[in-house]
């Protein structure tokens, strides 16, 4: 098998300690791959060895990832730049013109709520506001590849159910530490024990939901139908529904006279 990013044999000390020992892994274009382990175990470390940010003591890391995007738990908090400034200036690096970035990153910046805070200093915004900032400026590299390292933390409710929902959109491929239930749930395929290398499968029964965009008259309309992540534009509403439920949903909008404008499978 090919795979965009590999890690053979990794092995990590630090200070005479050793952090990780004879760690193997292989990155495909589907892999949703959960780093479990004991605090100290040695996770962060080896993310930042994968996103090449620091080097193993043995062992090598390869691959085709031409772009890697990673997340760390604690976003940098003495950074003076603005939100947006921050954005389009890391944005910039990736040779995409303005126009591009400054549109995909409005649909980032409404998508999680930025727009009360973009001229504001990154060591003024709380920690919420600099994890938002942090995933943002992630996405925008169009990855081959996310890190990510407790990504969740600090993140309100909303905030995460848009963030696992755009993962679950964008069909990147993830490695990442986490203990919110929600996010393991939603995205491990696989999981990864760093104390004993071993990789095991993450078998769960999984519904497949989809994705519908519809054209409403009155919001009233979609009120106790059994669906999530409900959002408007205009009168166009975007949300999910557990695929078992789709047909009983579709069938009760055309009975309310709404326009079905798509509907899409959601992996």
């Amino acid at each position: 098998m090919s795979f965009i990013l590999e890690a053979v044999q990794v092995c990590k000390e630090i200070d005479g300690r050793q952090i990780l020992q004879n760690i193997s892994l292989g990155c495909s274009s589907d892999t949703r791959l959960l780093i479990r382990g004991k605090n100290g175990s040695g996770k962060s470390t080896l993310l930042k060895i994968l996103a090449g940010i620091t080097e193993p003591s043995s062992g090598k890391v390869k691959g085709s990832a031409q772009k890697i995007g990673y997340v760390p738990e604690h976003f940098p908090e003495s950074l003076r730049f603005a939100v947006k400034e921050y954005l389009l200036l890391t944005s910039s690096f990736q040779g995409a013109s303005r126009a591009s970035i400054e549109n995909e990153l409005a649909k980032y910046i409404k998508l999680f709520g930025l727009e009360p805070f973009l001229h504001t200093s990154l060591k003024a915004c709380s920690k919420g506001t600099r994890q938002k900032v942090g995933i943002i400026q992630a996405l925008l590299t169009k990855p081959d590849l996310l890190l990510l390292d407790e990504p969740l933390t600090g993140l309100d409710a909303e905030s995460q159910q848009v963030f696992i929902q755009l993962l679950k959109e964008e069909q990147i491929p993830i490695v990442f530490t986490s203990h919110e239930d929600i996010l393991v749930t939603n995205l491990a395929k696989e999981i990864l024990q760093i104390e004993t290398g071993e990789i095991t499968l993450q078998t769960r029964n999984i519904v497949p939901e989809k994705r519908i965009r519809v054209e409403c008259r009155m919001r009233e309309e979609l009120k106790g139908l059994p669906v999530s992540q409900l959002h408007y534009d205009g009168n166009i509403a975007v949300f999910t529904v557990a695929g078992n439920l789709s047909d009983q949903v579709l069938r009760e909008l055309l009975q309310k006279n709404c326009s079905i404008l798509e509907v899409r499978e959601l992996k």
